[in-house]
């Protein structure tokens, strides 16, 4: 019973729709443009880490709900560079031929997601899991 209440809570739920949602997104923003490779491939590793981190924190798995909140970490840290780069290169067209407005919108929004994600695995954790 345990294992289905902790697929119901909304960090676990939107580390698996962003665990798929950021590649896929990443892939039908640049397309087939790999001039920027870094940039084309840290969706795909937060997607992972994402959804193994909601996988093991779904199953019930003694440190799943740390590696969720250090996958939100990792999102949080690569989101916040991301929407500042695009607002930095604001004058630029965005690769994909979006408005760039429309682009740090949907950054940002992901951004708060993963603040919240963050907060909300954090909070959840046990206090086992973060002491030494």
């Amino acid at each position: 019973m345990q294992e289905r209440q902790a697929k119901l809570h909304p960090e676990v739920l939107a580390a698996r729709v962003l665990g798929v949602g950021m590649p896929l997104a990443e892939t039908l923003r640049r397309r087939l443009n790999f001039d920027d490779l870094p940039a084309y491939v840290d969706d795909f590793l937060m997607g992972a880490l994402l959804l193994c981190a909601a996988r093991a924190a779904s199953k019930g798995q003694a440190a799943g709900r740390a590696l969720l909140a250090g996958a939100w970490g990792v999102v949080v840290g690569a989101m916040y560079y991301s929407v500042f780069g695009q607002l930095d290169n604001g004058a630029l067209p965005d690769i994909s031929g979006l408005p760039n407005a429309l682009v740090v919108g949907i950054k940002l929004l992901t951004f708060c997601i993963a603040v919240l994600g963050f907060a909300l695995s954090v909070r959840r954790c046990p206090t086992s899991a973060v002491q030494p």
